[in-house]
């Protein structure tokens, strides 16, 4: 039986945005990838955002799967219900694949969906054997504690952009390939130094990179592994010293302050209804 991991995406499009070049690299490597999209955005969307998903799921050759009914997750649903189903019916897959690995955004993303995803898959990992690696990926907020580098080629970056260019409504509202090339370029940077330390050198020549957070809940923690390369594999149980319980249990900035005001596609930046 192949490897697999499970990829939960609050929404159409962030399994070709979150980390598709680690996801593409697990699958080229054998690992069957399942993607669990776990909502459709608003109700009028749902039909298209559905296509676009089933379209990208065949470019990339990942087996979807669609929560039923989608999630709720804008501002206005009950966000605490889409955690916890999140946190309920998300060790069923995990277990029916066997999965050694479940990848989200971080409960600290910034977006409202992706932070109630995120801390959905925060409560299902606390159930899930502590043998399941739970990387972590952002989008709209940086991951303070990186601990995973992967670094990547043009080829590589093509395949991800054709993945991405399924989701042609969501591209048509705002170009979200800048954002896969200029984050990926941005990594390649600084992914080196925010994973293995400031002032070490680059780790690779390569353009383009991914990082992530890696952690398994071990004894009621959430611990990290030590900083590594994905093709290093698994850090030996001893490795996962570092605790970073504190950060992943402490409510996000948002969660604090208040969330970041949701437009739908179909209203102007001052508000008004077009």
């Amino acid at each position: 039986m192949a490897p697999t991991v499970v990829h939960v995406a609050p929404h159409p499009d962030d399994e070709a945005v979150g980390c598709p070049g680690s996801l593409l690299h697990l699958e080229d490597r054998g690992w069957h990838v399942v993607s669990v999209i776990a909502s459709l955005g608003f109700p009028d969307q749902w039909e298209r955002r559905r296509g676009e998903a089933e379209e990208a799921s065949a470019r990339a050759g990942f087996e979807p799967i669609f929560l039923d009914p989608p999630l709720g997750i804008s501002i206005g649903d009950d966000l605490e219900l889409a955690a916890n189903r999140v946190a309920t019916e998300l060790p069923p897959i995990v277990e029916a694949y066997g999965a050694s690995v479940v990848v989200s955004p971080s409960p600290h993303d910034v977006h409202h969906g992706h932070e109630v995803v995120g801390r959905g898959v925060q409560r299902a990992m606390e159930t899930l054997p502590s043998s399941v690696r739970w990387w972590m990926w952002g989008v709209w907020g940086d991951l303070p504690a990186p601990n995973v580098y992967f670094p990547f080629d043009e080829g590589a970056m093509t395949r991800m952009l054709h993945i991405l260019e399924a989701y042609a409504g969501e591209l048509e509202r705002n170009d979200f390939r800048r954002l896969l090339t200029g984050r990926a370029m941005a990594n390649a940077v600084l992914g080196s130094e925010r994973v293995f330390g400031f002032g070490s050198a680059s780790v690779s020549p390569l353009p383009y990179a991914e990082v992530l957070t890696e952690v398994r809940h071990i004894g009621g923690r959430f611990m990290a592994s030590e900083a590594h390369q994905l093709d290093e594999g698994p850090a030996p149980e001893s490795q996962f010293d570092l605790d970073l319980s504190p950060w992943l249990e402490s409510p996000s900035a948002h969660e604090m302050v208040g969330r970041i005001r949701e437009v739908h596609q179909d209203e102007g930046a001052d508000g008004e209804v077009k």
